[in-house]
């Protein structure tokens, strides 16, 4: 009997934990530790409003973007430690991208 419950604890925690893993990013500013980055609305450099993103890997600020601006279509202002082509193997530390909404 103790052994079921044990077993039947562990397989709601596995499932909790896989649900919470799971969670999609966060679509509004703030902090979101799913992606381990944090949004800020921002005014550009041409006035218009932009989204400020900075994470710990390039690959969160990506999926932060993508999140941010539903639909996915998105226009790149600005990025730093970046990976580009040809360079995505090397360590940069922690990234940011400004992007625009399309």
């Amino acid at each position: 009997m103790i052994l079921r419950s044990t077993i039947r604890l562990a397989l709601i925690g596995g499932t909790v934990g896989i649900v919470v893993g799971c969670a999609d990013p966060k679509g509004e500013p703030g902090t979101d530790r799913e992606t381990r980055s944090t949004a800020t609305m921002v005014t550009w450099s041409d006035g218009n409003p932009a989204i400020s993103i900075a994470c710990e890997n390039p690959g969160g600020c990506q999926r932060r973007a993508l999140a941010m601006c539903k639909g996915g279509n998105y226009t790149v202002l600005n990025m730093d430690n970046m990976p580009t082509r040809g360079d995505a193997r090397s360590v940069r530390g922690p990234a940011s991208v400004a992007v625009r909404c399309n």
